[in-house]
């Protein structure tokens, strides 16, 4: 029993990436920030990307659709929601490294109250980018923003999973 508890698994890299792909992670958020801007140029809550991209990415927003599934008690669990969460901070930090967006606030505070602009070099990197993709993508964020309004009571059906 100990040859098998000390034996180091190692997962193939083609799996992990389908799991935990920091680099679409990134460009998945440059889009949304890309689709913020088309709608207009203010800066977002921290709290606001996650929750928009919780919406399309993890297809939470059938929490707020009332489709057959809801009726018969089938509904996304937040769990997905809670673990972007953690790696936010992250992703954030690479693309203000990357001078693609420039962050505002106290990052020794509520990583909520910290506000995220897409800059100029942002939205060019984001231009360049020639992919299917990644146009439906940004097509899928701006209908979220249309649906679901960003709220604090919407943000509780988001982290409890329920309206």
């Amino acid at each position: 029993m100990s040859n098998l508890t000390n034996k180091i698994t190692v997962v193939p890299p083609s799996i992990e990436l389908l799991f935990n792909n920091e680099k679409l992670d990134l460009m998945k958020v440059l889009c949304l920030m890309y689709a913020f801007t088309l709608k207009s140029k203010k800066r977002r809550k921290v709290s606001e990307i996650m929750f928009y991209y919780s919406l399309v990415n993890f297809d939470l927003i059938k929490l707020f659709e009332d489709s057959e599934e809801n009726k018969m008690g089938i509904i996304p669990s937040p769990n997905l929601y809670f673990r972007f969460q953690t790696k936010i901070n992250q992703i954030l930090l690479n693309m203000s490294h990357l001078k693609f967006i420039n962050l505002q606030g106290d990052l020794t505070k509520k990583l909520g109250d910290i506000t995220v602009q897409l800059n100029s070099e942002g939205a060019a990197a984001f231009e360049e980018v020639d992919s299917v993709f990644f146009s439906n993508l940004k097509v899928e964020y701006t209908k979220a923003f249309e649906k679901v309004k960003f709220s604090a009571g919407n943000m509780q059906i988001i982290r409890g999973g329920r309206k």
